[in-house]
């Protein structure tokens, strides 16, 4: 089960039900994250009321389509470009109704056209994965590029790849591969080859 930050595009929002949430400390909350408090009238009572803290404090997570750490260096000389086949994607990508992502893949390199990588498996990181590559209009259309419009295990892209996904993205990360020592790249260009 994964646990993330509810994002909501309005201020409040009324809920029922059984929700995850992760817990930050006492003064922490990150600007964009849900504050939940039980509601305060005999109408709504056993009713959870979610509201969006605004004001940032401490380490401050992304809202959606936010891309605070996309720096220019993001765009920089350092680019990786390599032509691999995508050899896994791990469990299942969530819908992006409530909070944008990176989900990190599993490709095999087939060649290196620029910059020195040894490996032959590369851990790559998609923003928002479910949207067409050239469909991505949101704040993060400088630093997500491409034709790829779905990702499906055997198919063969050329990536222009950025170490680490931190340098780009600093909000949620879908990653299975957290025991591996594999660096993991963040994908600024991903074209179908074919």
């Amino acid at each position: 089960m994964s646990i993330h930050d509810l994002y909501i595009p309005g201020r409040t929002a009324v809920m029922t039900g059984l929700l995850c949430f992760r817990i930050f400390a006492t003064g922490s909350v990150p600007a964009g994250a849900a504050v939940i408090s039980k509601a305060s009238n005999a109408s709504t009572a056993g009713v959870l009321v979610v509201k969006v803290n605004d004001t940032p404090t401490g380490n401050a997570a992304p809202k959606r389509g936010d891309t605070a750490a996309a720096t220019p260096a993001a765009k920089s000389a350092d680019t990786l470009v390599v032509t691999a086949r995508l050899t896994e994607i791990p469990g299942k990508f969530v819908v992006n109704d409530l909070y944008d992502y990176v989900y990190v893949m599993k490709y095999r390199v087939l060649s290196v056209e620029r910059g020195v990588y040894g490996g032959k498996e590369i851990l790559v990181g998609h923003y928002n994965p479910l949207i067409a590559r050239k469909l991505i209009k949101d704040k993060m259309d400088a630093l997500v590029d491409g034709t790829v419009e779905r990702f499906t295990v055997g198919a063969k892209h050329r990536l222009v790849l950025i170490e680490s996904i931190e340098r780009v993205w600093n909000g949620e990360v879908e990653d299975e591969y957290f025991d591996t020592d594999l660096a993991k790249f963040y994908a600024l260009k991903a074209d179908m080859v074919h």
